[in-house]
């Protein structure tokens, strides 16, 4: 086996990994969390993270859900199944946030300032 060959197949790996642990997270995001901890390890990361539900919980629950864990009053869109927070986050973080059961994606872009860009993702297919 080639190199290259090696390094696609580990790759796939990682992919399998990451659907595997952390299964509603888009693995674009986790990616982008672990090489930003390798660069930075002291760093705490500011995200605008992005949590799609089915809409079965009481939006206001969610709302204090969120506002207890992080501080931050989220946006919320699309009837209530969409909610945006700008954040510092941690894989524990994206680990946490996927345990509760209407949490259907979490998708979410590395901000690196404290205020929220707003809603940037659409719900969509995970990979």
């Amino acid at each position: 086996m080639s190199n290259v060959e090696e390094l696609r197949r580990k790759f796939q790996e990682f992919r399998t990994a990451c659907k595997t642990i952390l299964p509603k997270v888009d693995p674009m995001l986790i990616e982008d969390v672990i090489l930003r901890q390798q660069q930075n390890p002291q760093e705490q990361l500011m995200y605008t993270v992005e949590v799609f539900t089915d809409g079965s919980r009481d939006p206001e629950d969610v709302k204090k859900t969120i506002l207890a864990n992080t501080g931050m009053v989220p946006e919320i869109y699309d009837n209530a199944t969409h909610y945006v927070v700008n954040h510092k986050i941690t894989l524990e973080t994206l680990e946490g946030i996927q345990k509760y059961p209407d949490v259907e994606q979490i998708k979410g872009d590395y901000s690196g300032i404290t205020a929220s860009k707003g809603s940037m993702h659409e719900r969509g297919e995970r990979d």
